[in-house]
């Protein structure tokens, strides 16, 4: 049950952000919130459904919200790490091997 009515609190945000947002760029705006509605979305119903949490009761879905928060903190900590990384590496490679 609790499942359905965040699915639909999250599809009246949605609705009411086409409805109200003049932006001058409309579009690429309303594809990211879209986008990242639909990630959260996804991904706290899978981080509830991994770790069996029951969010039918007020109890349980402030177990499922601290749950999520500390699983998008430490995604959101990793791909920080992974980017640091990446800018890190050496990517002008090594061209001293060429035969030729």
């Amino acid at each position: 049950m609790v499942n359905w009515v965040f699915i639909i609190i999250v599809g009246f945000a949605v609705f009411f952000f086409f409805k109200f947002s003049n932006l001058r760029y409309e579009r690429v705006w309303t594809y990211s919130i879209a986008v990242l509605l639909i990630f959260l979305l996804f991904t706290f119903f899978s981080v509830v459904s991994h770790n069996e949490l029951d969010i039918k009761s007020f109890e349980g879905f402030t177990s499922g919200l601290k749950f999520y928060g500390s699983w998008l903190w430490g995604f959101l900590s990793n791909t920080a790490k992974i980017t640091g990384n990446v800018v890190n590496v050496d990517w002008s490679g090594n061209f001293s091997n060429l035969t030729g």
